[in-house]
């Protein structure tokens, strides 16, 4: 073995586990997209769905916390030059505007107004994971009342738009991991009070999409 051999040789053994890691990742998307797709197109048949039970609310919550999550993954994205937190990123924002389109098509299809009159997580309340008064897995809602599970304070945010560099990136890779646990205490209520097949197994592709995705995100987080 040459001496350039010598010194490459432990460049690609810390390598290859990681492009192994990603390319899980991008697998694991890519296969939740496919299966999203076909539960959209699924289930024609008009369905009659309470405007106060479970698979509304999962519906709206859903939307509502998938949008941040768009927003911060938008707003990375433009400020950093890292490849790994740019790929996730754009990953994260393509999937969940994706999934967002799904949830509004259900609730049109339902015949049910996009926003609710219940506080957000209510809907929660019959699996025991959340009981109005704070989130296990984020900070509270700037603004005070009910909190929903993992969302970022409109301080949070601010510092996110306002940082750069390595800083914005370790940020937001903080923001979305709790985020995520969020959205996985979320969809874990989904999948055990939707009272439709295709809200429960929308919800399980969500936990089994984010659940990954915690994981990629809490190694990138250590070599940022």
């Amino acid at each position: 073995m040459t001496d350039m051999e010598a010194r490459e040789q432990p460049k690609a053994t810390s390598v290859l586990p990681r492009k192994r890691l990603w390319a899980v990742f991008v697998t694991v998307v890519a296969l939740t997209a496919l299966g999203f797709f076909a539960l959209g197109r699924l289930s024609a048949a008009p369905t009659v769905v309470p405007d106060a039970g479970p698979d509304a609310g999962f519906a709206r919550d859903m939307q509502t916390h998938h949008a941040q999550a768009v927003e911060m993954a938008l707003l990375i994205r433009d400020k950093s030059e890292n490849p790994e937190v740019r790929a996730i990123a754009y990953d994260i924002a393509t999937a969940q505007q994706h999934q967002n389109g799904q949830m509004f098509a259900w609730l049109q299809d339902w015949g049910l107004s996009q926003t609710g009159t219940a506080p957000p997580m209510a809907w929660m309340k019959a699996d025991g994971t959340h009981d109005g008064a704070g989130a296990s897995h984020g900070a509270p809602a700037a603004g005070g009342g009910n909190t929903m599970e993992g969302m970022a304070t409109q301080e949070q945010m601010q510092a996110l738009r306002e940082s750069s560099g390595a800083e914005a990136e370790r940020l937001f890779v903080d923001l979305m991991i709790r985020h995520h646990q969020g959205g996985v205490a979320i969809a874990t209520a989904g999948t055990r009070l939707a009272e439709t097949s295709k809200v429960r197994d929308f919800a399980a592709r969500i936990l089994e999409a984010q659940t990954a995705e915690i994981r990629a995100l809490e190694e990138l987080r250590g070599r940022l």
